[in-house]
């Protein structure tokens, strides 16, 4: 290669890797940098702030949205759209041991008519427990549409705290609705089909609508029922003919006491409206063991009607002040609460639809209609009076109109088809806020990376502070098929941080397999073998347990832990069994061991850096074993025990130094006033009680090395030291908070 054309060939070579190289990233240094580098305008900064959520902030409210047939529920914030936790409603969900840990199989399964545990359900639409119509903050529920299912969740620890299979319908519509003061959960058959499961005449269809009785007062607790608890026997259905029933909702204030739903059959389309206040002095007859309203009864009691509407509904909603109802069709009808009370109550019917059930005269209690698009799908309400947004999803916007003087406002055109809507608190009688959350069930976007023929759903948050609508951010949710939600001021929610030792979550009782320590124990009575066991910082107690091939094993934990966030797994290796173990929280696991072998069993949740020392061994013995430890217990060698002695006293020398660390906190606490700041002296008070749990600990070893007994020595000094451990934990935390509070006064 002669001079010229080897020159060519390197400078050519070097434009290529130039080329080819990646342009060097433009340093991030500003905000015009950044804004620079990812091609973002001043709207898109301003949408970002407006989301943002700094270290140590907190949303405005909590949102919660059901999976569709994933069977669980998904806690996200708002405006951050940050998610926050799953929980296991009608699936079992391993994560937390949800239908994993024998209490709450045993829930699921009292939920359940033939005593199984189904593995997935339907749920769309939840409701927020109501005080006087507004949001309480104390419990959630759900319908399954799959498996006919009701559930109740605790907002105090985002638990399930109750299912329950319905008696007679075989599909329930997968929304609920909530009366003003929770006096009722509603659920209502989606499709008609007979009540026994056996028929299949069609003359045998039916559709209803129940009203699960709810206690949740100290007078419900004295009559001998749950407090927080749906009531079966004092819950009801009302009967309807074979209709397919839709969304419904609640009347409040003026309208407290009636239910207004969408009912269709062919090609007639209803809003049906019960007074359930007068079904209850309705006459009744028991179907498969559940109180029903006869159809005849109710009308009878005029305590049903209908009113037809020109085309299917998808929603319909009673506005915050309870005097209207409004459906999400596309020319929007509104109708007057006040005219529809009064039409009942006195009888004025215009004739009578399948059933022989009265029907209103449409025009006579209808406030007006609006034109609003095509393919309306959902309605919310706002905080501004008479305000409500509706979604047309054919014409990819959102328009706000005043349901009052049926005037159209505003409005926004989407890039996308919107779905379901709703603002924070927009179905109580007390709406409150900037945003409005939109679903996009789609999600055909050409700038979202491709992950398969599935993709996530999403949820649009749209800001609704000043009359121009904007877009600002767009939420994907793995693992979820979603549909509508609900939000609650995160204020409003009042959780725990821990429970008292030794509760049964499920039934917020003190469970009668409440372990502390030192009180750690194993029986057997023939093949069944109970563990009574604890968890600690960095401990599973007991460590080593033996039995027999074909036992029947019972682990039943208490997780000691007092300090916040203090969570606990625990597995064990192939028999896909897993618990989760919150501070206080006591649970069983149960199985059989059907092979024989040794099995570690450990903490599956980080728990602090000697988190993997958190462990134990199940040792299996083959059926027939007779080889040593077999009956009895088998003595320590002389050399055994000088290694319990050495082990013993080396775990002194390490107490003492975790004692001087744990003295150098606390004196730098106190020198620094740490009780002036109220949550710094709740963490140093749980550290004093971390330690003043171990004083038994101390007692026993220090017992057992007076006697030379060095293996149980050595054991009860080692729980004394995950006493320490926890307590310097906590007391390190605390110094933390301490110091940053402290650089704030600078």
């Amino acid at each position: 290669m002669n001079r010229k054309l080897k020159c060519f060939y390197v400078i050519s070579m070097a434009v290529l890797v130039l080329a080819i190289m990646p342009k060097p990233v433009i340093g991030q240094q500003t905000l015009n940098d950044v804004k620079t580098e990812r091609g973002l305008d001043d709207a898109d900064v301003l949408a970002a702030v407006k989301t943002f959520m700094p270290r140590g902030g907190r949303d405005e409210y909590f949102g919660f949205v059901g999976t569709g047939n994933a069977g669980t529920m998904i806690v996200y914030g708002i405006p951050s759209m940050r998610i926050y936790k799953y929980v296991g409603v009608f699936s079992p969900e391993p994560w937390q041991g949800y239908g994993f840990d024998d209490e709450s199989m045993l829930m699921l399964k009292k939920g359940s008519i033939d005593n199984r545990i189904n593995t997935y359900g339907d749920m769309r639409y939840p409701a927020l427990s109501e005080t006087n119509g507004k949001y309480d903050g104390k419990y959630l529920f759900y319908s399954d549409g799959a498996n006919s299912r009701i559930a109740l969740l605790g907002l105090d620890d985002f638990e399930t705290k109750q299912v329950l299979q319905h008696p007679l319908f075989i599909n329930c519509y997968p929304g609920v609705a909530v009366t003003p003061n929770n006096e009722y959960v509603i659920q209502s058959s989606q499709y008609p089909a007979p009540w026994d499961n056996k028929s299949t005449d069609v003359a045998d269809f039916k559709s209803g609508v129940t009203f699960w009785k709810f206690h949740d007062s100290d007078e419900g607790a004295a009559s001998g029922h749950h407090k927080g608890r749906m009531i079966k026997d004092e819950s009801m259905t009302l009967e309807l003919p074979a209709y397919t029933l839709d969304f419904f909702d609640v009347g409040k204030a003026v309208s407290d006491g009636y239910v207004v739903g969408i009912a269709d059959k062919g090609d007639n389309n209803y809003i049906y409206v019960i007074d359930y206040k007068k079904l209850k002095g309705a006459a009744k007859t028991l179907v498969n063991d559940f109180t029903v309203v006869p159809l005849e009864a109710a009308i009878d009691a005029n305590a049903v009607a209908f009113i037809n509407i020109p085309s299917k509904a998808k929603k319909v909603k009673v506005s915050p002040d309870g005097k209207y109802f409004i459906t999400a069709t596309d020319e929007a009808l509104v109708f007057d609460f006040v005219k529809v009370k009064d039409a009942m109550a006195k009888g004025i019917f215009s004739g009578n639809a399948d059933g022989n059930i009265p029907l209103i005269e449409t025009n006579s209690v209808k406030h007006g209609s609006l034109a609003l698009g095509n393919g309306v799908v959902d309605l919310t309400f706002d905080y501004r009076p008479n305000v409500v947004f509706s979604s047309v999803f054919d014409d990819k916007k959102i328009v706000r109109w005043n349901y009052e003087d049926l005037k159209k406002e505003g409005d926004i055109v989407l890039t996308f088809k919107p779905g379901q809507v709703m603002i924070p608190q927009g179905l109580s009688s007390e709406p409150h806020s900037n945003y409005l959350i939109v679903t996009d069930k789609e999600a055909l976007y050409d700038n979202y990376p491709n992950v398969g023929p599935v993709r996530p759903s999403f949820q649009h948050l749209i800001d609704i502070s000043s009359d121009k609508m904007v877009d600002i951010y767009t939420m994907s949710l793995p693992q979820a098929n979603i549909y509508g939600s609900v939000a609650v001021l995160r204020t409003t929610i009042k959780p725990i941080i821990r429970y008292e030792t030794g509760t049964n979550t499920r039934t917020g009782e003190i469970s009668r397999y409440k372990t502390v320590a030192g009180q750690e124990k194993i029986e057997r009575e023939g093949n069944r073998v109970h563990i009574f066991g604890t968890m600690i910082r960095s401990h599973i107690t007991p460590e080593i347990v033996e039995v027999n091939e074909g036992d029947v094993v019972t682990f039943h934990l208490t997780n000691l832990e007092r300090a916040e966030d203090e969570t606990h797994g625990f597995t064990i290796d192939t028999y896909g069994k897993h618990g989760s173990f919150e501070p206080g929280k006591t649970a069983s696991l149960t199985f059989t061991a059907d092979r024989s072998g040794v099995f570690p069993y450990y903490c599956t949740e980080f728990c602090s850096a000697l988190h993997l020392e958190m462990e134990g061994v199940l040792m299996v013995k083959p059926k027939n074993y007779s080889g040593p430890g077999a009956g009895k217990e088998v003595a320590l060698t002389k050399e055994q025990l000088e290694g319990y002695k050495k082990n013993y006293e080396d775990k002194v020398a390490v107490i003492k130094a975790t004692q001087d660390i744990i003295n150098g906190v606390v004196q730098w606490l106190k020198d620094n006033n740490y009780q002036d700041y109220p949550y710094v002296a709740a963490l140093v008070e749980d550290a004093f009680d971390q330690l003043g749990q171990a004083a038994s600990s101390k007692e026993k070893h220090e017992k057992y090395a007076a006697e030379g007994k060095w293996r149980e020595a050595f054991l009860w000094a080692e729980q004394y030291w995950q006493y320490q451990v926890k307590t310097a934990d906590v007391g390190l935390r605390a110094k933390e908070l301490l110091t940053i509070e402290l650089e704030k006064k600078k």
